[in-house]
């Protein structure tokens, strides 16, 4: 290869294909995030009442419903301004320059600027600026971690040979953009630069994958679609009665309509699951999980696959030691005799033998982690490390390298008063051993044995069938330069990355709550099955499948018998993608968890995406809804309890809302076919649909939360928010609860005129009118500020249990709506604005004997259903 490096010319001319630079996706601008909001069915059911109101005059009723409508746009809009930045991040991890040669000199250049064919320099430190093509390599270590999720640093090697069909993980010949040399020294030849970089593929598929609505989103939307169809036809109903039937003027048939239209519109809805939503981001975020999206926070509890990366979130993210081999023999860490001499030498020789360091600033290992193990093993068992690595000094060495499979430090290294040199080698067992003809047991040094070999080399073939990562350790004392013939042999250390604390009882309890857990990683095969072993995700190597098996696989087989699947090993991020889609094809809700660029477009794709908050990359945290602050799976179970409990308290409040809602149009409209004036007013239903409901459904939405949720298996998100038990309870309890505050509103007249042309004696007296209204009114609000109590008691009589009072917020809540209730009755100018009439003693006694009539037969009711519902479900 020709070190001179491209001519000028030839730069200019290559410079005509475009800048080596990420294309970003198209920005949604402000006034469109804005705009988006008013996509909801349900607010624009309440622009178009906003609107009939200022027609008609009634600007206190319209100035309301648009305050509704702007505090939901607002919420919206501060929620989703900052969650599309996935693209750019990408472009604040790409390398601000390279190194490269130029007619025939070297240069630093901004990385923008390089062409196909540039050759590049690299060094420890540098990130790479392109996809290169390794002409010469020198112990490189590259860390990959970002683009393919394995978290050990790769050993590149041009000798090599790679083809696209080679997994990004294993192509040694190859150097990626945005990964980082972490050790020795490379140059290469720019493959490919900008979009067309395997960097490049995640930022396109990032702007090609369309998230879908949440399950909630598209619950809601369904049923505000069917309350405006309801409240259209119901209207042009009462319309034409009203005209046609009873000769109404055309004025106040508007002003009825309008009422009508509020009655059938619950305008807290969308308010109420907002601040629920975010009240629930908030609670989650105490328990280390950070969710960006609001609806994302119900689709949590929906989720009933969790696709989760291996490394640091399953596991430590720390190589361990876990098994040690020395003097014919494996032994546990808690086995070995720490002060027996041959022990000493081995964990000696990994020390000096050993590139990585202690910091004492942050209290943590830096280096390769098959280093830092030892440190770590010697720290967390306080061997005194500092008086270990004190006696020993380092002035020679042959730095590791992919053809010996060893490295060789020469140190000096202090010895019963004496400074000795001492060549400690540490590698693969196989370049090791070669070297020995001796060997140190528990009786000293004497000559190696074939059975000693056999024995040494049968140990680390079993130890590796188990996923651990195996190296043998010898020395040679005496010499001036390393040496790597005629050493001691010492022994083997085994580690690997352990799982984490709690997350195999964690997997246990997804299982028992209905939810599989699958594992997707960069790592090899042989490793994921065993942690996914030990941690009961899979139990048979044949539920493991590698990226390449997936290319191989037709994409529809792939698709039908993804469900067999639980480790999926080796993956590249279209694979991960092709995973979660598959898994959604089955109907599945899919969180996916990731911390690299290359996790990026499948944390987008599926239902959930979870990023990691300590060791994710940008791009990572900005394509999920999640991002989880301690890195740990445990977390995510957590984050699925409480959206259950989530979703149950949005339900109970959607159910108090609609139940509310259902129990005005049944009076409305019982009264207005009947041909009576309407019960209430505009602005007297718009007080009790957003004060006397609105605040009663949120404290439902703050209901106290259980961990029983996670013994119930995912609920069906095909069968909507609310299934035919809710909408029978609806039904049932707005009737009620409509004909006892009927009842309210016909009590004046009846209560002194009799049942006679009760019609005609509202119709010709307006004080009359404003008096029943009033009756009506009260009753309404406060059997609705007790009906939230029904609405949130199961198994047990509302009022009668512990359980009904353990809602503080409920409770004060309806204490400080009846307070206010009756306020409005008492003090004059809130009466005459909600245009109520005086009343004494007596008429409150009344309406709350009323109301309290119609809240405890909707309680009975209630009890009795769902004891008649369970014994259904016994004798099926």
């Amino acid at each position: 290869m020709d070190r001179k490096g491209l001519t000028a010319a030839e730069v200019a001319q290559r410079s005509k294909d475009g800048k080596n630079v990420l294309t970003q996706g198209k920005k949604k601008s402000l006034i469109a995030v804005i705009l988006s909001q008013f996509a909801s069915p349900l607010l624009i059911l309440l622009i178009v009442a906003a609107a009939i109101s200022l027609a008609t005059g009634e600007v206190v009723d319209g100035i309301i419903i648009i305050t509704v409508v702007l505090a939901n746009v607002i919420i919206g809009t501060v929620q989703e301004i900052s969650a599309e930045k996935s693209v750019e991040a990408l472009k604040q991890i790409n390398a601000s320059t390279a190194v490269v040669i130029r007619d025939g000199a070297e240069k630093e250049i901004p990385a923008a600027e390089l062409v196909v064919g540039d050759y590049v320099i690299l060094e420890a430190g540098r990130v790479i600026p392109a996809d290169l093509l390794l002409v010469q390599t020198s112990s490189l270590k590259v860390n990959e971690s970002a683009l393919t999720g394995e978290s050990l640093a790769v050993e590149k090697d041009s000798n090599e040979k790679s083809d696209e069909k080679t997994p990004l993980g294993d192509r040694k010949d190859k150097a990626f953009m945005s990964t980082l040399v972490e050790y020795g020294r490379g140059e290469g030849v720019v493959e490919k630069i900008g979009d067309n970089t395997e960097i490049g593929k995640i930022s396109g598929m990032l702007n090609s994958i369309t998230k879908q609505e949440t399950p909630l989103q598209k619950n809601l939307n369904s049923i505000s679609m069917v309350l405006g169809i309801a409240g259209v036809v119901l209207c042009i109903l009462m319309f034409v009665c009203q005209i046609f039937i009873y000769n109404t003027e055309m004025i106040e048939t508007l002003m009825i309509s309008i009422a009508f239209a509020v009655a059938v519109i619950p305008e807290g809805l969308a308010t109420v699951v907002t601040l629920v939503l975010s009240m629930g981001i908030q609670k989650m975020s105490k328990r280390n999980a950070i969710v960006k999206q609001l609806h994302a926070v119900e689709t949590l509890g929906a989720v009933n696959v969790i696709c989760s990366d291996k490394t640091g979130t399953l596991t430590q993210n720390k190589m361990t030691v876990v098994r040690w081999y020395l003097s014919g023999s494996e032994k546990e860490p808690d086995e070995v005799d720490k002060d027996e001499a041959v022990f000493s030498r081995l964990l000696t020789g990994f020390l000096a033998c050993n590139d990585a360091k202690y910091s004492e600033e942050t209290g943590e290992e830096i280096g390769d982690p098959t280093e830092t193990a030892f440190i770590k093993y010697v720290k967390d068992n306080k061997l005194g490390y500092d008086a270990i690595m004190s006696g020993i000094t380092r002035f020679d060495e042959i730095p590791f390298d992919s053809d010996r499979k060893m490295m060789t430090t020469l140190d000096r290294v202090e010895k019963d008063g004496k400074t000795v040199n001492i060549s400690f080698t540490k590698g693969a067992i196989d370049s090791v051993i070669v070297g020995c003809d001796r060997i140190l047991d528990e009786n000293g040094v004497r000559e190696i044995t074939n059975e000693d070999v056999l024995l040494a080399s049968h140990s680390a073939e079993g130890m590796s069938s188990e996923a651990l990562r195996v190296l043998a350790l010898a020395y040679r004392e005496g010499d001036d330069k390393p040496q790597e013939t005629g050493m001691v042999f010492v022994g083997l250390a085994a580690m690997i990355d352990p799982p984490k604390e709690g997350v195999k009882e964690t997997v246990d309890e997804c299982h028992h709550a209905g939810i599989d857990v699958a594992m997707i990683t960069g790592d090899h095969k042989i490793t994921a099955f065993a942690i996914a072993k030990e941690l009961d995700i899979a139990t048979d190597i044949s539920q493991s499948i590698s990226g390449a098996e997936i290319d191989a696989t037709d994409p529809e087989e792939f698709r039908k018998n993804v469900l067999n699947y639980r480790v999926f090993a080796r993956v590249s991020p279209e694979n991960k993608v092709q995973i979660v889609q598959a898994f959604q094809s089955h109907g599945k809700i899919c969180s996916m968890t990731g911390d690299g660029v290359n996790d990026a477009p499948s944390l987008k794709a599926a239902d959930i995406g979870v990023a990691m908050g300590i060791g994710g990359t940008e791009v990572a945290k900005d394509a999920a809804e999640m991002i989880l602050v301690d890195d740990n799976f445990i977390t995510i179970k957590n984050a699925v309890m409480e959206g259950r409990n989530l979703f149950n308290n949005i339900k109970k409040s959607v159910v108090y809302l609609l139940r509310s809602n259902f129990g005005e149009v049944v009076l409305m409209a019982s009264a207005i076919f009947a041909g009576l004036s309407s019960p209430l007013s505009t602005i007297q239903i718009l007080w009790v649909n957003l004060l006397t409901d609105t605040a009663p459904s949120l404290a439902l939405g703050m209901d106290v939360g259980s961990d029983s949720v996670m013994n119930e298996k995912p609920r069906d998100v095909k069968g909507g928010i609310l299934n035919k038990g809710d909408y029978l309870n609806i039904v049932i309890q707005g009737v009620i609860s409509g004909m006892a505050v009927l009842l309210a509103f016909l009590f004046p007249v009846i209560s002194e005129y009799g049942a006679g042309d009760i019609i005609g004696i509202i119709d010709s007296d307006p004080e009359i009118l404003k008096l029943c209204r009033t009756y009506c009114f009260t009753a309404l609000a406060v059997n609705e500020l007790l009906m939230a109590y029904v609405c949130k008691t199961k198994g047990s009589l509302a009022f009668a249990t512990k359980e009904s009072w353990n809602n503080k917020v409920l409770n004060i809540i309806t204490v400080a709506g009846l307070v206010l209730q009756f306020a409005v009755l008492l003090i004059a100018p809130l009466r005459s604005l909600l245009k109520l009439a005086p009343v004494g003693a007596g008429d409150i006694a009344v309406i709350l004997l009323i109301a309290l009539g119609g809240v405890l037969i909707n309680a009975a009711i209630t009890l009795a259903k769902e004891r008649l519902d369970i014994k259904r479900e016994r004798n099926i």
